[in-house]
């Protein structure tokens, strides 16, 4: 039998539970008021006044579910948004712009990187039943954005990272360290995520078509060419040498679960500080656009390779074919190779270069 006693209600989250309650009336604009349970006719989110938090929260999450959110993902989300239902009931239970300032200011009081979750999870309700007006409002009382964590609030430098201050990086790598070696070189050479690059799995990796099967959101899977040499050599040998033919590609020693992101994050900061250097995860994935970008690679193989759909692509409503996405690279390499062979063999740029 269920463990949930009856009367309440349980919001996806593991041994948390809020008292059900009736969802009120809804309080139109007008001031009349229609019974959720009564009409048949839908209520336009906009001229919603009064909501109640419990149900509303209950009704986001299940909708992040069949949706196809990570489950942890609407854990957490479910664990943040308790809060606000606490903050709610002591206002009545009702989602207004006194329940959403007092979770404000708890989110606020974390650190940077949970003030974001929270703050995230908050902006996700409230545009989902269009109540966007009561974070705006929140913005305005609280004096700033509601996205922390900026480089001016956490102390993070505004040195803009170039593509010399990952090779820096990358070299104070000891070359014995394998799978650091591979890791970020898949981060800043191929463009992937750090959670995709950590989710893959070795049956991922084609040696034979020089591919990897990139797991994303929802579960879909974009292909994506290895066409770096190095990358492409160091897949394969540490495959080889693990002896393992299935399970996670990136493991810690002796063990066979995945990295955590965490471990990624710190070991990256250490090979930073040794190269005296400041240089985040995203900055790889960034600078790899950029670079693609100004050797003359499509904007839509950009985005099909980086799995960045959102906004306009030149090339149309349509993606490239993954013949034209491997020609379009492998002629940026060809003309990389051949901008350096020309740089090392004119003098006089070498001196300039000096």
């Amino acid at each position: 039998m269920s463990s949930v006693p009856r009367g309440r209600r349980d919001l996806g989250l593991s041994g948390t539970t809020l008292e059900r309650r009736d969802p009120p009336p809804c309080e139109l604009e007008n001031g009349t008021t229609r019974s959720r349970a009564s009409s048949h006719q839908p209520v336009s989110m906009c001229n919603v006044t009064a909501m109640d938090a419990s149900a509303t929260v209950e009704s986001y999450l299940l909708d992040l579910r069949r949706r196809g959110r990570r489950e942890h993902t609407v854990r957490g989300y479910g664990t943040d948004l308790a809060r606000l239902v606490d903050c709610a009931a002591e206002t009545g239970g009702t989602l207004d712009a006194a329940a959403v300032s007092t979770y404000t200011a708890w989110a606020r009081g974390a650190a940077p990187a949970t003030t974001a979750r929270r703050l995230s999870a908050l902006r996700g309700l409230l545009r989902w039943c269009g109540q966007d007006a009561l974070l705006s409002g929140v913005k305005e009382a609280h004096g700033s954005a509601d996205r922390v964590g900026s480089a001016a609030s956490s102390g993070e430098p505004t040195h803009a990272a170039t593509r010399d201050d990952v090779e820096n990086v990358l070299a104070v790598i000891p070359r014995q360290a394998d799978r650091d070696q591979l890791l970020y070189r898949v981060l800043a050479r191929l463009g992937l995520r750090p959670g995709e690059a950590l989710a893959l799995r070795i049956e991922d990796y084609d040696e034979a078509g020089r591919c990897l099967q990139v797991p994303g959101w929802g579960g879909v899977r974009r292909r994506v060419l290895v066409d770096d040499r190095q990358v492409l050599l160091r897949m394969s040998n540490l495959i080889r040498v693990s002896g393992r033919t299935s399970g996670a590609l990136f493991t810690a020693p002796g063990r066979e679960v995945p990295l955590r992101y965490q471990s990624v994050l710190a070991r990256w900061n250490r090979y930073c500080a040794a190269a005296g250097v400041t240089v985040r995860l995203s900055d790889l994935r960034r600078l790899h656009a950029v670079e693609l970008l100004a050797g003359g690679v499509p904007e839509a193989i950009v985005r099909d390779r980086l799995g960045q759909q959102s906004g306009s692509l030149t090339g149309g409503p349509a993606g490239p074919s993954t013949q034209e996405s491997d020609e379009a690279l492998c002629a940026w390499h060809a003309r990389a190779a051949a901008a350096s062979q020309t740089v090392e063999s004119d003098p006089v740029r070498t001196d300039r270069a000096g």
